[in-house]
């Protein structure tokens, strides 16, 4: 079914769905020539800030679940975007974004910096900060 044919819903959760699902085309869209999802750059610029970390930790600091996050991690690590950092011997696997993952976050940054502009002109800067704090608010549920 197309957008233009879709009925306007009485649920919250479908409408959010159908939003969520229209920014992450529009961003991956964006993203297209980097060869990143919207998903993947997030988990870079994560895993970059925060390296190196665990898997855990970056599950608790994205808000994602383990299993969901280890798979969304492994074509990151085919790809060469992310290795394994931890010591000889460690129980815990430590992760971190290779040089060549730093170079692909380089490429796709001004691409998504040019995804937040469009939305914020095209919805509204004070739009997109009002619905900031309602996802803060609805994240709480």
């Amino acid at each position: 079914m197309t957008k233009a044919m879709r009925t306007k819903s009485i649920c919250h959760c479908i409408n959010l769905r159908r939003a969520t699902d229209a920014v992450t085309a529009f961003y991956d869209d964006q993203l297209k020539r980097s060869g990143l999802t919207v998903n993947q750059y997030s988990l870079l610029v994560n895993l970059r800030r925060a390296e190196p970390c665990s898997v855990s930790q970056l599950a608790e600091r994205t808000g994602l679940e383990r299993t969901t996050l280890v798979r969304s991690l492994r074509p990151l690590f085919d790809a060469g975007y992310v290795d394994d950092a931890s010591p000889p011997k460690s129980r815990n696997r430590e992760m971190r974004v290779t040089s060549f993952g730093v170079q692909k976050l380089e490429e796709a940054r001004p691409l998504w910096e040019k995804a937040q502009a469009e939305l914020e002109e095209r919805v509204g800067g004070e739009n997109v900060e009002q619905l900031t704090r309602l996802l803060e608010a609805l994240e709480t549920l």
